[in-house]
């Protein structure tokens, strides 16, 4: 396995030269992601040809606000994928099928073009603390639920026609 090496962009033609690829351990806070707990996990990167193949395994704790309470809660968020990541221009665009993906060796990859939905310029980076916060924040929930015994939204007061007092001069205005 190759060596571990702290989160920096890396160039994609240096990734070219390592046949193992690089491996990268993660410990640390990434910007852009407020958590609790220090992200921890692992990212490997191998050149295979035309693509990028990434995969990792990360997690930490997160505090959300309830959408419907408005209470915080603590929230753990955790990824393990595996990702191809496009050389070049969008496959889609490139009209890249199944044989045109292939290692380095030459053989084809076991995978569908449509998978090919990343691309990255061949000439750049790649970014393992950009990528473990992408894939960290894709898996956000879409609605904060704090847990099945939410209280529900903050009552005024115990009387059912009390209501919300900042209403107050509108109920005043019924005949």
């Amino acid at each position: 396995m190759a060596m571990a090496d702290d989160l920096r962009p890396v160039p994609i033609q240096e990734l070219q030269t390592l046949a193992e690829g690089r491996h990268w351990s993660v410990d640390q806070d990434l910007n852009g992601l407020e958590s609790l707990t220090p992200v921890r996990g692992q990212v490997h990167a191998v050149h295979r040809g035309n693509v990028l193949e990434v995969e990792g395994e990360a997690s930490t704790i997160v505090t959300l606000c309830c959408d419907r309470c408005l209470q915080h809660f603590n929230h753990p968020l955790s990824f393990s994928t595996r990702e191809l990541l496009w050389l070049g221009e969008d496959a889609r665009d490139a009209g890249v099928d199944e044989q045109a993906v292939m290692d380095g060796d030459g053989s084809v990859l076991d995978l569908d073009a449509d998978a090919l939905t990343e691309s990255l310029d061949p000439r750049g980076d790649f970014d393992p603390a950009h990528w473990t916060f992408e894939q960290l924040s894709l898996r956000l929930p879409l609605v904060n639920r704090c847990g099945s015994d939410c209280p529900g939204p903050a009552t005024w007061s115990s009387d059912p026609d009390g209501g919300d007092p900042r209403w107050a001069a509108l109920r005043n205005l019924k005949p």
